[in-house]
């Protein structure tokens, strides 16, 4: 995991990006391992993109403005990026995310 990094504000998080500028609609790519009870950004944040994030493996809860969401493996969400907004492991192993950041039109 040497291309790995932690992002600002996260814990017990490692993110590697597998691509960026892919074209209109897709910003980057990016594959997330979270440790159980890892996640973030804490506080929770917003930009202008959206993330579209499927779950490889384990369960996280988005906390997107002021609901929280479960997310199996198996099963993707669109997060919408002006709502404040972080992802947490709520299981009991290792989470593995696949995050899409989409810009704001797709």
């Amino acid at each position: 995991m040497d291309d790995f990094f932690t992002p600002e504000n996260h814990k017990d998080f490692k993110a590697l990006k597998l691509a960026s500028d892919i074209d209109a609609d897709i910003r980057d790519c990016a594959i997330a391992f979270i440790e159980p009870g890892g996640g973030g950004p804490y506080p929770d944040h917003t930009h202008s993109h959206n993330h579209l994030f499927t779950v490889i493996s384990g369960i996280i809860e988005i906390n997107e403005g002021n609901e929280k969401k479960q997310v199996s493996e198996g099963m993707s969400i669109i997060v919408n990026g002006e709502l404040p907004h972080s992802v947490w492991n709520i299981g009991t192993v290792r989470a593995k995310v696949m995050g899409i950041s989409l810009n704001k039109d797709s």
